[in-house]
């Protein structure tokens, strides 16, 4: 049984820098510029402290040789396939192609792709086979811009890509050796074309080795534009240098330039000195299709856009690089265009870019030209018919369409039955030989990986081997290793970021030393995180870390295999009980609410809350822990933070299993932690903490109630709160003409619509906040039976006639309908430890009406107790002299009152509302 794949102690790397020192990868992984054989960042990094018959199935695996030779054993991850060559025309340089055919290791130092191409007529089945796949298509040209190359760099460099590709700000030879090369990009890559495969390298390359870092459209083309920032490509544009001092744009026309030059981009690097400079571009913008185009003009300091002597965009003036839009509706062809540019002083900079009628977003001197005649966007080759024949032939003879896709999804072949399965492989011939037979894919390996995978192959040939069952954890290190998750993470001290790539893993915030700018290990981490979000992640990625420049990639589902279960089954454990409260889960929730608050644990001193910022650092956001962690595991790391993140900054509030705010929830531990996490479970709705409402225009009725007409959360556009005195507050909906919403402690926050132009819905302050039903408050039924009606109560006929004070300030709101006019008169009751209140509806008919009713409640459970009745377990309702009914309608119970008028045709309803 092999468990421990590699040595732990060895490969300690990730930064940590308390208690655990850093340990040095080896000096001997500094690679020669061009690596000599197959580079696997995995089989590089660990090699020497791995056991043969892993290691050499790790490059079986990366080598994709179960394309040819069968399924090897089973596996944790799918092998690793070839990429995809369907449409490779569009992407990839016809030169590149046909070269790299010819020879692999070649124009690629590193790659898996074997050598294929022997003898007089290497370079002529190259050509055809470079012709059958592009069948003539070859990528759009674009031009790259100084200022995106610079951004460009800085990402890199910083999300991710160098965990796996290196520094390439460093020389080739001082990388390390686990670095995966990239090739001469410049030379296979037009812009456009990278900036497709960095956005989805999953269409071209399926099995995640490459993941997706989910780069938007600026930051692909920023990256690209790094990567291919030696690319040539021929002046599009003429540029009129000018020097001079002003505060907005000159009129050019009176102006002298200083110089005209040729330029591919609108580039202010271009002017010779840093302040006191103006640039005019001029040229042909050609427009693909008739149709409403947009254009987005930036700049610092001050710039215009012109089309055919019309203003589009102005951005004039003295300010910080400022971005304008504005459409146009312009004809298919070329149209003159000019952009206007002036610095003043400090930073300098502008972008132009469009988007219009199939014509995503993109820099605006991609479609330019000096004159009308279109920009050469491309150079493709002629189609030679009996070249794209004869390369069809040899992609089925060669193997190739064993490996690649080309054409229909699913499309590679399985090679003919001659081709040995693994069991029957001679490891000293075939793919392993040092000098292969013509026909046999001649592989760039290392007399090592040759050992390794031929000590493998052996291993597997002999049937109590072949049949051992590694453990969960050794499948789960072997999966890491796979896909270099070890690049970033450390799982039982393996792997972790090392020492020669330390520097790229960068936060925002200094104050959190490593926890803010490495990420976190992987030890249990089945354990901590639920099954869904451990999906989630490597499905689509993350950036739940905003503090930490690098990026949880996205590998996709269908590559990670079984690794998911196999998390869930070693790592979960089950040691926290079920927690009782003796209070209703909404007085819990407010005990919670005041614990993470500035008023006792100070939770948001360190983690922002949703949309709002902590006060100090702004470490992971609370409302999203419970849709990312465990309850388990959630209760065992807020008792002890440090024994599950050695190092960490998380201070712990329960030391030694002892509460430090004892007087909330009785000091009991279990209890505390529990209600936190009931809390969290409302999410991005739960009530926001007291300290983060910094700019908070609170309303406080101290003596006298106060009525708020404003947009209140859960009501419609009329909506009424009332905030007494005794604390306990209320909203009544004069579109519903009900009772909606009731809260304790603080009233409203006005500052949502007191400040600026005062958009959106605002919520209570408070806490124990109670929906009430929706929906008219009245109905006549034929029996109770029959359904409440459904249409809001103004569509039934009900109108609102206002509210009126009594002396106390206090509103009573009446309405009509039918006839009967309706006072709904609500006053707080004091009591502790919070006040309840008295409803009192009284009814005035015309005339007796029969089978009235009131619905009081509308919930998911009614419950009727030895003197009131309950609602959802949170509300306690009793009643002055009727007798409610309750029901079950769609689903849920319903509590109605029927309403009998007297011999002066009026009624009265009134209940004490507690909760």
């Amino acid at each position: 049984m092999r468990n421990n794949f590699i040595s732990a102690t060895r490969w300690l790397c990730a930064v940590v820098s308390v208690s655990v020192s850093l340990n040095a990868t080896l000096s001997n992984h500094a690679q020669a510029a061009d690596p000599d054989h197959v580079i696997v960042p995995g089989y590089e990094r660990f090699q020497a402290d791995m056991n043969r018959f892993d290691a050499g199935r790790l490059l079986i695996s990366e080598l994709n040789c179960q394309s040819c030779h069968g399924v090897f054993q089973k596996e944790v991850l799918p092998q690793r396939r070839a990429p995809i060559l369907t449409n490779v025309g569009d992407r990839i340089r016809f030169e590149h192609l046909k070269a790299f055919i010819a020879k692999p290791q070649g124009v690629k130092p590193g790659t898996a792709m074997p050598h294929l191409l022997t003898g007089d007529d290497a370079a002529s089945n190259a050509e055809a086979l470079a012709q059958f796949l592009t069948h003539g298509k070859s990528p759009l040209e674009a031009p790259v811009s100084s200022s995106a190359v610079s951004r460009g760099e800085t990402l890199f460099h910083s999300v991710g890509c160098a965990a796996c590709h290196g520094d390439l700000r460093k020389p080739a030879d001082e990388r390390p050796a686990f670095a995966m090369p990239l090739g001469p990009l410049d030379q296979k890559y037009t812009v456009g074309s990278l900036v497709e495969f960095l956005k989805d390298p999953h269409a071209v390359r399926p099995s995640g080795r490459m993941p997706s870092l989910n780069l938007d459209d600026k930051e692909a083309r920023d990256v690209a534009s790094f990567l291919l920032k030696d690319i040539d490509v021929e002046p599009r544009m003429m540029v009129d240098y000018f020097e001079g001092g002003w505060q907005k744009l000159p009129d050019f026309d009176q102006l002298t330039a200083k110089s005209t030059t040729p330029a591919t981009d609108f580039d202010v690097t271009v002017a010779p000195k840093n302040d006191g400079f103006a640039l005019r571009f001029r040229g042909f913008v050609h427009i693909p299709t008739d149709g409403e185009y947009q254009f987005w003009l930036g700049s610092d300091d001050g710039s215009r856009l012109l089309i055919d002597g019309m203003e589009i965009v102005n951005v004039d003036g003295v300010h910080p690089h400022s971005v304008k839009d504005a459409n146009a509706n312009l004809t298919a062809g070329p149209h003159a265009f000019v952009v206007e540019y002036f610095e003043n002083g400090g930073e300098e900079s502008l972008s132009a870019e469009i988007a219009g009628p199939e014509l995503n977003r993109q820099p605006l001197a991609a479609l330019v030209s000096n004159d009308k005649q279109p920009p050469s966007q491309n150079s493709s080759i002629a189609v030679n018919p009996e070249l794209v024949k004869s390369g069809q032939r040899l992609f089925t003879s060669l193997g190739c369409a064993s490996c690649h896709e080309f054409g229909k999804p699913g499309s590679e072949e399985q090679l003919p039955s001659q081709v040995p399965s693994f069991a029957k492989l001679d490891p000293t011939k075939g793919c392993l030989s040092t000098q292969p037979k013509k026909g046999i894919p001649q592989f760039a390996l290392s007399n090592q990986q040759r050992a390794d995978i031929a000590a493998t192959l052996a291993s597997a040939q002999t049937p109590s081997d072949a049949t051992a069952t590694a453990t969960a954890n050794h499948q789960i290190g072997t999966a890491l290793l796979t896909l270099n998750c070890y690049g970033c993470h450390q799982r039982n001290d393996i792997g972790g970021v090392p020492r020669e790539l330390d520097h790229v893993f960068t936060g925002s915030i200094p104050e959190m030393g490593d926890e803010g700018r490495v990420p976190p290990h992987l030890d249990g981490i089945g354990d901590k995180l639920k099954t869904t979000w451990l999906t989630e992640v490597l499905n689509k990625g993350a950036k739940d870390r905003p503090y930490m420049a690098t990026r949880m990639p996205k590998f996709g589902a269908k590559n990670v295999g079984q690794l998911i279960e196999l998390f869930g089954n070693h790592d979960r454990k089950t040691e926290v009980a079920e927690v009782e409260f003796d209070k209703p889960l909404h007085r819990v929730a407010a005990d919670a609410r005041l614990m993470v608050g500035d008023q006792a644990l100070s939770c948001i001193k360190c983690h922002y809350f949703g949309t709002h910022k902590a006060t100090g650092i702004q470490s992971l956001d609370m409302t999203t822990m419970t849709k990312r962690l465990r309850r388990d595991w959630f209760h065992r790391y807020l008792l002890n933070p440090s024994a599950y993140r050695p190092g960490t900054r998380m201070p712990s509030a329960w030391p030694n299993g002892k509460s430090v705010v004892p007087h909330i929830l009785h000091g009991n531990s279990a209890q505390q932690i529990e209600a936190i996490w009931w809390y969290l479970l409302d999410g991005t709705k739960a009530r926001v903490p007291s300290g983060l409402l910094v700019k908070a225009i609170e309303l406080k009725p101290e003596d006298r109630p106060i009525v708020y007409r404003n947009f209140i959360e859960g009501l419609s556009p009329r909506g009424i709160a009332v905030g007494y005195p005794e604390r306990a507050h209320i909203a009544w909906d004069a579109e519903q003409m009900n009772l909606r919403l009731i809260w304790h402690g603080a009233f409203i926050d006005a500052s949502k619509h007191w400040v600026g132009r005062g958009p959106g819905f605002q919520t209570p302050l408070g806490d124990h906040v109670m929906q009430l039903a929706a929906g008219q408050p009245l109905a006549v039924l034929d029996d109770n039976k029959q359904p409440w009606p459904k249409e809001l109560a103004r569509a039934n006929g009900f109108s609102f006639n206002g509210y009126r004070l009594n002396k106390a300030g206090q509103p009573t709101f009446d309405y009509e309908w039918n006839g009967v006019e309706v006072a709904d008169f609500i006053e707080p009751i004091a009591a502790e430890p919070d006040a309840s209140l008295r409803r009192t509806l009284t009814l005035t008919a015309p005339q007796p009406v029969a089978h009235l009713y009131a619905r009081i409640a509308a919930a998911t459970s009614i419950q009727e107790t030895q003197d009131a009745w309950l609602i959802d377990d949170a509300i306690r309702l009793t009643f002055d002299g009727v007798e409610p009914i309750v029901r079950q309608a769609d689903g849920r119970a319903e509590l109605l009152v029927p309403i009998t008028t007297n011999a002066s045709n009026t009624a009265t309803v009134r209940y004490n509302i507690s909760w």
